[in-house]
């Protein structure tokens, strides 16, 4: 896989580019703003202090633990998670809980972005009721799925980042068929978008893809990378939560575990 230039359009600031994939880490294009108060389980990630702007994103798994990108965890000093909130950056709403430590998987490799899931963990515990997670090869992440993806990232490639939660669309790809569109795909990612103008972007990385399951909401993937943003047929790449179970299960409560699924790591 080609590495890209910046992270984020906040990556490209923060002077990581080293360990990201080429075309930049996803925010969103396209998208529409978040009602306020919804999907509380989102979580900015910031560095310095607790109402700085998010570098990155995240999803509350349990109490004490946010599911992020490792390319997150080993290309930023996280100091804060903020979670719940409906901002980039200030104290205005949810919760803001300094990071005491950071894992990254340990297959994740800057070079290739396979096992692309960081965990942080929190000081305290949160108040906020975490994302239901799935980690099935099943309907809810087969292709021609309409997933969402959330995040404050940079509204066009290169461009300034969102100050509100937005939420777009995206597609889900057959693997096989994404690998004729781009370079590096393993089958522990997920492709989906590649409309012109709709896609996460720089500043979305690990944040959540999700899709519907049994008329409930859950998470199916982690914002990893791209080539550009909102290109058509140039979808945005996540990592499949599937191949993550064995890394990411022990960090579970019972309330956010949701699947039947045999682990698929390796």
């Amino acid at each position: 896989m080609k590495l890209q230039t910046t992270l984020l359009a906040l990556c490209a600031a923060a002077a990581v580019a080293d360990i990201v994939p080429e075309g930049g880490n996803p925010e969103i294009v396209g998208g529409t703003e978040v009602p306020v108060g919804q999907f509380k389980y989102i979580t900015g990630l910031r560095g310095g202090s607790a109402t700085s702007g998010s570098r990155c994103g995240g999803t509350l798994i349990a109490p004490k633990y946010v599911l992020t990108a490792a390319h997150c965890v080993k290309g930023f000093k996280i100091d804060y998670a903020a979670v719940g909130t409906h901002y980039t950056s200030g104290g205005a709403d949810g919760e803001r809980i300094r990071v005491v430590k950071a894992i990254s998987h340990p297959k994740w490799t800057s070079a290739e972005m396979h096992y692309d899931f960081g965990i942080l963990e929190l000081e305290r515990a949160s108040k906020e009721t975490p994302v239901t997670l799935s980690f099935d090869d099943d309907t809810s992440n087969a292709p021609g799925v309409v997933a969402k993806v959330r995040g404050w990232g940079t509204t066009s490639s290169g461009g300034s980042q969102s100050k509100v939660l937005l939420e777009v669309g995206v597609k889900v790809w057959a693997n096989d068929q994404c690998a004729k569109n781009l370079d590096g795909i393993h089958e522990s990612m997920i492709c989906a978008g590649g409309v012109k103008g709709q896609d996460s972007c720089q500043g979305d990385s690990g944040g959540p893809l999700t899709a519907t399951k049994n008329g409930k909401e859950v998470q199916i993937g982690v914002v990893s990378w791209g080539e550009g943003c909102a290109l058509a047929n140039k979808p945005g790449v996540y990592s499949r939560l599937s191949y993550g179970k064995d890394f990411i299960a022990p960090y579970l409560t019972k309330s956010s575990f949701r699947s039947t699924a045999n682990p698929q790591e390796g």
